[in-house]
């Protein structure tokens, strides 16, 4: 049975390899990706903590003052106290405001440099194409998602392996090869568990399957947005604020804070409130009040909580995959185990070469 175990563990190590060696790369990597931008960039981003935040509409007239005729189109406000907030114009620049004073800290137009290189990241890992639109992109993410249930196997076989011996630290006085097997053995038992997370959660993501059979077990449905309703002009009626809108918003998910922003530019569009409620722990939120802009009532509502059972899992389930529910904690953790992953990997060859060899 252990040669069985033996023989299944290094088939799905070599044939894998490769492909975990980059998900293990770029995971790494993709566990810091809504921080690596701030600490880029630390001027444009972080903020003395000022207490109390000046309204919205303040920093958002104050914005449109110094940029006219650009518009701001959309804001995306950080949870985090000493983060600035992001403004999107009409001319596509964008814009860091201290929400606290409503000092412009910095402005520029289109990705930037960390932008596209995380976006690469982001693709290779996913799909292994720096594009998702390249033509191998699809297979790509079929291969990553067999890789994942290779990673899924290796860590069951791997546990079943290591009783044997229960090597749990490195003889460093060894010779270099029983130092690498120490290790090989020492690193799977303590990010097992992790690696197994990563990849069951990662499976759940990359095969269509994962989806279905989680509303399937739910008994829900995805949930429906559409086309947000429009406003209704009435003669004479001057918009409501920003602020109003976002008041109402409040009020109809109370206990939420608000994530996002799209504003309103031509007469028949409403304002869409993005919130996040407490229970959602994934990086972006996905309650959304659509707030008509002259009579300031709501014209739809999509609350997380009560939308679709289904949907929360899957994005409790990618919480999990990416970190974000623990915070700086659960994505040090991520990035840690995927590195964990390439010393295995690489480990595992050498173990491999050096018994060919014998």
């Amino acid at each position: 049975m252990r040669k069985v175990l033996l023989k299944v563990h290094l088939v799905l190590g070599l044939a894998a390899g490769l492909f975990l060696v980059a998900m293990g790369l770029t995971g790494s990597i993709m566990a810091f990706e809504g921080d690596i931008p701030h600490w880029l960039h630390p001027s444009l981003w972080y903020v003395a903590d000022g207490g109390r935040t000046l309204a919205e509409g303040a920093l958002i007239a104050g914005v449109e003052r110094r940029f006219a005729p650009a518009r701001v189109a959309a804001v995306q406000l950080s949870q985090h106290r000493d983060l600035a907030q992001l403004m999107q114009l009409t001319d596509r620049s964008n814009v860091t405001v201290n929400p606290y004073t409503g000092a412009v800290l910095g402005r520029w137009t289109g990705p930037t440099r960390a932008d596209v290189w995380l976006g690469t990241i982001h693709q290779i890992h996913l799909r292994l194409a720096r594009d998702g639109r390249a033509a191998w992109a699809p297979a790509g993410k079929v291969a990553v998602s067999y890789a994942g249930l290779a990673l899924f196997l290796l860590a069951p076989t791997g546990l079943m392996l290591w009783w044997r011996t229960k090597r749990a630290s490195i003889h460093w006085q060894a010779s270099w090869f029983k130092i690498l097997f120490d290790a090989h053995q020492t690193i799977g038992i303590y990010a097992g568990l992790f690696l197994w997370m990563a990849a069951f959660t990662g499976m759940l993501i990359g095969f269509p399957s994962g989806e279905k059979a989680i509303y399937a077990m739910t008994h829900s449905s995805p949930p429906r947005f559409g086309r947000p309703p429009a406003s209704t002009a009435a003669a004479g009626a001057a918009p409501v604020g920003v602020d109003r809108a976002i008041a109402v918003a409040q009020q109809a998910i109370p206990n939420a804070a608000v994530d996002t922003l799209i504003l309103p530019l031509t007469a028949k569009a409403a304002y869409q409130v993005i919130l996040r409620v407490p229970e959602e722990t994934s990086g972006s939120a996905h309650s959304m009040v659509v707030v008509d802009q002259f009579s300031g009532q709501p014209l739809a509502v999509h609350n997380f909580l009560t939308d679709s059972e289904g949907y929360r899992w899957i994005r409790f389930n990618r919480s999990i995959h990416t970190g974000d529910i623990g915070g700086l904690a659960g994505h040090t953790v991520v990035s840690l185990s995927s590195l964990l992953l390439v010393a295995m990997v690489a480990t595992g060859v050498v173990i491999w070469f050096k018994k060919l060899a014998v």
